[in-house]
């Protein structure tokens, strides 16, 4: 992290994706071309903005750098996560349509269909970047995701690079990886699964994708396989690996990328190390995908270090 700024005087800085989420949970086995009986629930949803609500949750001041339509949706997103998260940066177009995502959960909570109108995203160049350019310098980390066009991610790179500032990228889906730069220098985290390092990489094992991260000039990777073994690796080069620990009851995937990724980032503003930082991020998804939330409602730091503490004593790793 910077020794320049100090997140206690500062903010995280959240750049990206901000929608409504639909979720709708199938009561039967889907059944193709038919009526299927479902229940349905909305919830605010964007990979940066779920990011940016689980840092406010713990206790971290959040500011959230998107466009939205003028319109209800937007309206509703602020009052879901009042007083957590700073929405004073995003710009309100008109004529445009807030983001919305629906998810089709099957039985067991796991996604059988995502549909995503995320078009307003495009507003997102490079010249609405640099137009928020002295929001971006006073941050004390900035978190983007691939919502972002790859012309904007280049030119956050390039400022924030010169500013000194720590930069976080999170991706969204394989098919945005496309979205990543060549160049990755002067980005400090990414937090990405195999199937995405994959899909700019080809077929490597964990610890190969890994080197070819930092070979692009990323200086700490952490790559998720699910419930699977993960790994991580910082500048010196060495790859270690982590296992989640299963959750007992899983009530719904949605939000646990974006719950994991949030107590990496969460533990390193903590100034913990990178493996004490993993462990924040196993703790909270190993939590959330327990809720029907995609970010935890009674999400707070006081019982969050409770809660790492405890997997830590049944073998957290």
């Amino acid at each position: 992290m910077s020794e320049e700024k100090n997140f206690k005087d500062s903010y995280v800085l959240c750049i990206g994706g901000m929608n409504v989420d639909k979720k709708v949970q199938l009561l039967e086995n889907l059944v193709l071309e038919t009526s299927n009986p479902v229940v349905s629930s909305l919830s605010a949803g964007g990979v940066s903005r779920n990011i940016a609500e689980n840092l406010g949750r713990l206790g971290l001041p959040v500011k959230m750098l998107s466009v939205a339509g003028n319109d209800e949706s937007f309206t509703w997103l602020e009052k879901e996560t009042e007083g957590i998260i700073d929405f004073s940066l995003v710009d309100r177009l008109k004529g445009k349509t807030t983001s919305n995502y629906t998810a089709i959960l099957d039985l067991q909570g796991d996604m059988c269909l995502a549909l995503a109108d995320m078009s307003i995203c495009e507003e997102m160049t490079p010249d609405w970047l640099i137009s928020h350019d002295e929001a971006v310098k006073q941050a004390s980390l900035v978190i983007a995701d691939l919502n972002l066009p790859q012309e904007t991610l280049q030119a956050l790179i390039q400022l924030t690079g010169l500013e000194k500032i720590p930069l976080a990228i999170i991706p969204v889906s394989g098919p945005k990886m496309k979205r990543i730069p060549d160049d990755l220098q002067g980005v400090t985290w990414i937090v990405v699964n195999a199937d995405e390092s994959q899909t700019r990489y080809g077929e490597h094992t964990l610890a190969e994708l890994a080197a070819l991260w930092q070979k692009d000039g990323v200086e700490n990777i952490v790559i998720t396989k699910g419930t699977k073994c993960g790994v991580f690796a910082d500048a010196t080069g060495v790859v270690k690996t982590f296992t989640p620990i299963k959750a007992e009851q899983v009530c719904d995937v949605t939000g646990a990328g974006d719950s994991f990724s949030s107590g990496v980032l969460y533990g390193a503003l903590k100034k913990a190390s990178l493996e004490e930082s993993i462990g924040y991020g196993l703790t909270n998804s190993y939590y959330t995908v327990q809720a029907i939330e995609t970010v935890r409602k009674d999400l707070n730091a006081k019982s969050f270090e409770k809660e790492y503490q405890q997997l830590k004593e049944r073998g957290l790793s």
